[in-house]
């Protein structure tokens, strides 16, 4: 006659702790995946012209000042203004006049100036603004991840 061995098995109770701590553990693995994709989702850009003005002294030459804010929730890795005045007569289309802030990169919240004299491709003055006159003025800025952002408004040319 063969004789059976005894053979202990999990409790019930310690099988029903197993489970539960497996539904849980995989709860939150759920629950931190959609998290970081809703974070990922909410990032925005968004940069904001706080200052900008143009100005022509009595010698003819026009001197921009611009200030840009990261009003965005991601780094920016470079930002640019472009006004709307042509830089070179010889190339067809407007050839804007770019300038870029500093500092260049922009963490949010952050804000960055330039201040530089309107000049065009040879590096010659630009004298044919005339005062009163509105040009527009186009601000690009690109975030760490690529993607870019533009605003614009326009700046009237006023007298120093």
């Amino acid at each position: 006659m063969q004789t059976f061995k005894k053979r202990k098995a999990i409790s019930a109770a310690i099988l029903t702790l197993i489970l539960i701590g497996i539904a849980v553990g995989a709860g939150l693995l759920v629950y931190n995946t959609f998290q970081s994709g809703a974070s990922t989702v909410s990032m925005k850009n968004a940069v904001v012209i706080e200052q900008v003005s143009l100005v022509k002294t009595n010698t003819g030459d026009s001197f921009l000042s611009l200030t840009v804010k990261n009003e965005g929730n991601k780094k920016f890795t470079s930002s640019s203004g472009n006004l709307q005045v042509d830089t070179n007569g010889s190339v067809s289309g407007i050839q804007p006049f770019s300038v870029a802030p500093s500092p260049q990169a922009l963490n949010p919240g952050q804000s960055a100036s330039v201040y530089q004299r309107v000049v065009d491709s040879t590096g010659a003055p630009i004298t044919n603004l005339v005062i009163g006159q509105t040009i527009p003025i186009e601000v690009t800025a690109t975030a760490e991840d690529g993607s870019t952002v533009k605003t614009s408004t326009s700046v009237m040319v006023s007298m120093a």
